[in-house]
């Protein structure tokens, strides 16, 4: 959700639940086990609740700006339940003061909001590094910084974050802070259908012990089935983990070289390939009344496509001998399709490849093969919707 304008506080901060069983992973992940807690968008309780039921916890704070969640919530002792704007600097100061915790929790709000001048200079003030468009910033990682900014040393956190703060090269000096500072840092990655069963979307469990010394000991992983069990871990080298925080990155860096050092292969762009993308959307080119190619239209295993000649030529025109790839869109990223016949405009969902006739073969036979398709789906980029960028689709090795 990105520079959208809604009246509903709740939407626009993008309130989802936490499920239990997260909530239970999340609290059984933490070696705290008494003191202050804290946890800023407190929400209906889940994560309070889970923390309480499996600590031994003396005080816990949630803050909580939506009245109707709030009433949801357990607020009886040890909880104290507060309802304030986290994005209210003077009033949350003047809720918590100078109280430090033990241990800060939160699955924040994801996205962005415009935020008023005392929020911007709040954000400033926590991370002078932070990306400010237009008033407009992350909401995640203005939550976590002034949660992280109330934690104790030693002190531990853990956040549910969406992709951009584990993957976002904007986001790369406030992963160094955090590497540098910290003793301890674990990221998993989370089910894609972990909030929604019906729309993947990318999230991870972040995880940062504060000790006595600083420059964290980095492991990266993966959890899955109902009960959020590890099934892959890999330790990260400082470096490593500052570039990208997640597992997938990683496995796909070691895919990719393996690829590049055969002998048989090359890149597209060393083929001398040209990637174009459709010249309108779906929904115009319907407007018009126009024949189209769009995500939709690649045959489920890949395979020929024919088209008339009938469409103007003054759109992007995918014609016979051209390679059809899928450019957004979690389901269908791996799709690609060839032309064998006619011309047809295609929408900006799609990218056209040209290579040489003599690889034409040998490069769409391999981009439909299941390492092809792996290559995509783990190249491409973003929390929800998928995209792959003409620079990584150049940077593709395939058959010489």
């Amino acid at each position: 959700m990105r520079y959208r304008v809604t009246r509903s506080t709740r939407t626009r901060r993008g309130q989802i639940l936490t499920p239990p069983m997260l909530a239970a992973r999340l609290a059984g992940s933490l070696q705290t086990d008494a003191g202050d807690w804290l946890e800023l968008g407190s929400g209906s309780g889940r994560l309070l609740e889970a923390c309480l039921a499996s600590r031994s916890i003396d005080h816990f704070v949630g803050v909580e700006y939506d009245q109707r969640l709030a009433a949801l919530s357990p607020c009886s002792p040890p909880v104290e339940l507060f309802q304030a704007d986290v994005l209210q600097p003077q009033a949350l100061q003047s809720l918590l003061g100078d109280r430090r915790f033990s241990c800060v929790v939160g699955n924040p709000p994801f996205g962005v909001e415009q935020l008023s001048t005392a929020s911007i200079e709040r954000l400033y003030s926590l991370y002078p590094d932070a990306r400010v468009v237009n008033g407009w910033a992350r909401l995640d990682l203005y939550f976590m910084l002034e949660s992280l900014s109330r934690l104790k040393r030693p002190g531990e956190a853990a956040f549910i974050v969406a992709a951009p703060i584990v993957q976002d090269p904007t986001l790369a000096s406030f992963r160094e802070t955090l590497i540098d500072s910290a003793s301890e840092v674990e990221c998993y990655e989370l089910p894609h259908k972990t909030f929604d069963k019906r729309a993947e979307v990318q999230s991870f469990l972040l995880i940062a012990r504060f000790g006595a010394k600083g420059g964290a000991r980095v492991v990266s992983g993966r959890l899955a089935g109902p009960e959020f069990q590890i099934t892959q871990t890999r330790q990260l080298t400082r470096e490593a983990a500052i570039h990208r925080l997640d597992l997938a990155h990683h496995e796909f860096l070691d895919f990719n070289q393996a690829l590049t050092r055969r002998n048989d292969f090359t890149t597209l762009a060393q083929l001398g390939a040209s990637i174009c993308r459709g010249s309108r959307s779906r929904h115009e080119f319907e407007a018009m009344e126009l024949e189209h190619f769009h995500t939709t239209d690649f045959p489920q295993g890949g395979g020929d496509v024919s088209f008339d000649r009938g469409v103007r030529r003054e759109f992007q025109m995918a014609t016979a001998g051209h390679i059809l790839v899928s450019r957004v869109g979690s389901r269908c990223i791996d799709r690609t399709a060839i032309v064998v016949k006619g011309q047809r405009a295609f929408t900006e969902a799609v990218y056209r490849i040209v290579v040489p006739e003599s690889a034409r073969t040998a490069t769409f036979d391999w981009m439909s093969s299941e390492d092809g398709k792996a290559w995509r789906r783990q190249a491409a980029l973003g929390s929800c919707a998928k995209h792959l960028t003409v620079s990584s689709l150049m940077a593709m090795p395939v058959p010489a």
